[in-house]
């Protein structure tokens, strides 16, 4: 027996197109029908995030154990920027993870993220500012900030709802472990969504 593909048919389009169906198309100032599904998904891989930073510190070795992965001569880092380097890829491709070395004064760029990801600081610490996102201005404000030390684990979901910049600002080279939800083939395009900063 043959089997046949469903035709995928994008409504929201067509509405926006013809006019019919108005309510499903937000530009036009009608009310958007998923808005309470967005909202409870977020909630839900909110919850999610939590249970994978719970996951990892419940499975993970202590820091020494992981920063033996990284030969001394890696560890303090490049003056060009801070690096990664890959020291497990899970064989049935469901994440990645990578040990970062930032030294004094090095930064990520302000990003969300497009898969879930997981940290935790091995040496050092680590400075984190938090972001919000302004759909209408398509812009991040900064919202807040952290000081992540050893043994601090955190995790979020993909998305937009945690906004983030993550930085050494001490005088002391930090490591962290960084946990990703893509194989190894995507860690340089799946992970971070770079957006504009206020």
């Amino acid at each position: 027996m043959a089997t046949q593909q469903a035709a995928v048919t994008d409504v929201a389009s067509h509405a926006r197109s013809t006019g019919v169906l108005g309510t499903l198309d937000t530009a036009d100032g009608q009310p958007d029908l998923f808005a309470p599904l967005s909202d409870g998904m977020s909630c839900a891989f909110a919850a999610s995030a939590r249970m994978v930073a719970q996951g990892i510190e419940a499975s993970l070795p202590d820091a020494a154990t992981l920063l033996a992965l990284l030969p001394e001569s890696l560890r303090e880092g490049s003056a060009e920027g801070y690096v990664r380097h890959l020291v497990h890829a899970d064989p049935l491709a469901r994440f990645s993870a990578m040990l970062i070395v930032w030294r004094p004064g090095q930064h990520s760029p302000v990003h969300g993220h497009q898969t879930w990801c997981a940290y935790r600081v091995l040496r050092g610490t680590l400075h984190e500012r938090h972001y919000r996102w302004d759909a209408q201005a398509r812009q991040a404000h900064p919202c807040g900030e952290i000081t992540r030390t050893v043994g601090d684990t955190f995790s979020v979901p993909a998305g937009l709802r945690h906004i983030h910049a993550l930085g050494n600002d001490s005088d002391a080279v930090a490591v962290s472990l960084h946990i990703y939800g893509v194989d190894q083939e995507h860690i340089c395009s799946g992970v971070n969504l770079l957006v504009d900063a206020a």
